[in-house]
């Protein structure tokens, strides 16, 4: 059969002189990206050597290397069907480091009618001073929607995520200009990534601690520590042909926790006038964030391709944001209540974040067994934008016996490759 008749090919074709070509270079002829050329070395390395690899996976690189050398044009696809680019997405916004500020910012020292719709959207405090509230204690409930989306690039694929998270949470003001609080965060989420290569699923479970403080000239200052523990679910869409008798679809299912902690800092100067507020403000965000590493299982583990499935090592980064802002709000009074309508635009600026490189390595990578070390190969993630802005509108309500709400709209603009948006719904409740 012609498989059996490729690895012969193989040491012919890179014997004769007047070939005078390298496995490598040969591949890497129909690599045209940088993770495939990454791919292609890793092969390249591997392939040859014939006893430091398990049996399917020496099967599948000689099927590959020997239809490179016969000026097979399917390699290309195959190369590009093998490359697990999406290693990377843990250290994209879409994962690790996505902004996840849901801090309340009490308005203690405000009128009565004035609410917290502060820039975060999230968490809103909407209590009453706390010398004209009955009660210095809240809870509150916070519905989440996001939906994002990253264009396909050369280099890795884009892709389409939902999420929604339930947040509860309680505070207590503290005097007339502070408060203090804590919250937990449950979420979901569903990405599917483009070309229809695959899929990640996160659980996601998060705490938030804050604190803040707002001195009578308007002055403020907000904090919020935020720890979240994340639990993904990946599937790898593999598919490809060499020819008639030689086509391998694979699905290679993984499983990884991932962790985020951030810790953000708000300073503000609220100008009041009548029923309007103006509210000038500077976030500082550091974000520590990791993911455990992962083997790749293939569903089919004997069959075409069933080699090709990846170990990931561990992945960590660390970056800052600066958020500058303006918030604008107006105060309505109702028939029902106090209704507040406000706008937010900001601008962000990311630090620290460069094209981080996840180290990949074939489970079917066998060089320790003969004394050889295991072939590391690497996927740069894209650079992402560092500077783009935010605009987010809503509207606050303030009702009789202690009872607030709101809905708030919030998207990124001129964000390259990425398009967020997401949805806000809180109800709050003093006692």
């Amino acid at each position: 059969m012609r498989p059996l008749l490729l690895p012969t090919a193989l040491i012919l074709a890179m014997a004769a002189p007047a070939q005078a070509q390298s496995v490598g270079d040969v591949l890497g002829q129909f690599a045209g990206t940088g993770p495939t050329r990454e791919t292609a070395r890793a092969i390249a390395t591997l392939c040859p050597a014939g006893n430091r690899l398990s049996a399917r996976l020496q099967a599948d690189c000689n099927n590959l290397v020997g239809a490179a050398f016969q000026n097979n044009a399917q390699v290309r696809n195959a190369l590009i069907a093998i490359t697990a680019d999406n290693a990377t997405v843990p250290i994209d916004r879409s994962g690790l480091g996505r902004m996840q500020i849901n801090s309340p910012m009490a308005l203690t020292s405000m009128p009565s009618w004035a609410l917290a719709a502060k820039a975060d959207d999230g968490l809103l405090s909407l209590a009453l001073s706390g010398s004209e509230g009955d009660s210095p204690w809240s809870a509150y409930l916070q519905a989440r929607f996001d939906t994002d989306e990253r264009e396909n690039t050369a280099n890795k694929d884009g892709f389409d995520r939902d999420g929604r998270t339930l947040t509860i949470g309680l505070d207590r003001r503290i005097g007339t200009g502070g408060y203090l609080g804590a919250a937990l965060a449950f979420g979901k989420s569903e990405l599917d990534y483009g070309r229809n290569s695959g899929e990640l699923d996160t659980d996601e479970r998060a705490f938030n601690l804050y604190a803040g403080w707002q001195a009578e000239n308007g002055f403020h200052l907000d904090s919020l520590l935020s720890i979240t523990r994340r639990d993904q679910e990946q599937l790898r869409l593999m598919s490809y042909g060499l020819d008639g008798s030689n086509i391998a679809n694979q699905r290679f299912s993984s499983e990884f926790d991932s962790d985020e902690r951030l810790l953000a800092l708000t300073a503000g100067f609220r100008f009041n006038r009548d029923n309007w507020t103006l509210d000038p403000y500077v976030r500082i965000e550091s974000v520590d964030a990791s993911s455990d590493g992962y083997s790749e299982r293939a569903s089919n583990a004997d069959g075409n391709g069933g080699g090709w499935g990846v170990q990931v090592a561990d992945l960590d980064e660390n970056f800052t944001r600066t958020v500058l802002g303006l918030h604008s709000a107006w105060a309505i009074s109702g028939a029902s209540g106090v209704y507040v309508p406000y706008i937010d635009l900001s601008w962000v600026k990311v630090s620290g974040l460069d094209a981080e490189a996840a180290r990949l390595r074939y489970t079917g990578d066998r060089s320790s067994a003969v004394g050889l070390d295991e072939v590391e190969f690497f996927m740069a993630a894209d650079a992402e934008d560092d500077s783009y802005g935010s605009l987010g509108l809503g509207l606050s309500a303030q009702w009789a016996n202690g009872w607030s709400g709101f809905v708030g709209y919030r998207q990124n603009i001129a964000e390259d490759r990425y398009e967020q948006r997401r949805v806000d719904l809180g109800l709050r409740m003093e006692f």
